[in-house]
């Protein structure tokens, strides 16, 4: 597969994902371009679009209105968990190992969003997920997608119970904690073995989120901004969406510090 291939399909997947994440905030006027291209990517992009179309007719009263969010929450998962599979599928095709590569971090990265669907849906109260539920959730998740290198990889948590937050934040930070536990397990364990620890606290104005590892870290003399393969630029840019105060930490292996206001 050569580097425009591996382009356009991240390039279609992001584009997708991109419509798909604002039906769930209820802004059905986005829509997924459809190419010349007759493929996969089109065939999805024409069934979201008609999603779209079919909720935005919907006459939403206030009573209608938890249904409908709740139906969409439901219809999301159900597209994010077909593009998960279409990869699957794609992936049967090939042995190459970049490819299969990229699709195993663009189905992460689907599942993360996926689940927080799926809690939705299962949920009485639509605007709040436990985040010790869904961070431990995902991690097993990531962690099953690795079990094929024989890792022994083991996860230790410190997560307040009682902190609940709302899709739109729960979002970006599903997809960090996929991008840094991901990336430790690729690049921070040779011999396949370590742990990952993940905190997640508060205080009366702010929350605190830590994910590091005790791996081999980055090579000294590397500015880790020259390590855009590790996903730490889109972890910058997940922080961003958070409005999230993020540190990169190099002591003990590799970690990430996040700081952001309880309230919006």
């Amino acid at each position: 597969m050569n580097p425009n291939e591996v382009k356009y399909i991240q390039e279609r997947t992001n584009a997708i994902l991109d419509v798909i994440m604002a039906y769930a905030r209820l802004d059905f006027t986005q829509k997924t371009e459809i190419t010349d291209q007759g493929d996969v990517f089109d065939a999805i992009a024409s069934g979201v679009n008609m999603l779209g179309e079919e909720l935005e007719n919907s006459v939403i009263t206030l009573q209608e209105r938890e249904a409908l969010l709740q139906e969409v929450h439901h219809r999301v998962k159900n597209n994010l968990q077909i593009i998960s599979s279409l990869m699957n599928l794609q992936a049967s095709y090939t042995k190459d190992e970049k490819f299969l590569a990229l699709i195993r971090e663009c189905r992460n990265r689907i599942i993360s969003m996926s689940m927080i669907h799926e809690m939705l849906y299962r949920t009485k109260d639509l605007s709040r997920i436990q985040v010790l539920d869904y961070i431990k959730t995902l991690t097993l998740s990531i962690n099953s997608s690795f079990s094929g290198f024989n890792s022994e990889v083991v996860f230790e948590y410190e997560i307040e119970e009682e902190i609940y937050l709302e899709a739109e934040r729960m979002i970006p930070i599903g997809l960090i904690v996929n991008e840094a536990v991901s990336n430790s397990f690729k690049y921070a364990f040779p011999d396949r073995e370590g742990f990952i620890r993940i905190t997640f606290t508060s205080s009366e104005t702010h929350f605190y989120m830590k994910i590091s590892d005790n791996g081999i870290g980055l090579p000294v003399g590397i500015k880790t901004e020259e390590f855009e393969s590790l996903g730490i630029q889109l972890i910058g840019a997940l922080s961003d969406q958070l409005s999230a105060d993020l540190k990169i930490l190099r002591e003990d292996g590799l970690g990430y510090e996040l700081r952001f206001k309880i309230d919006n």
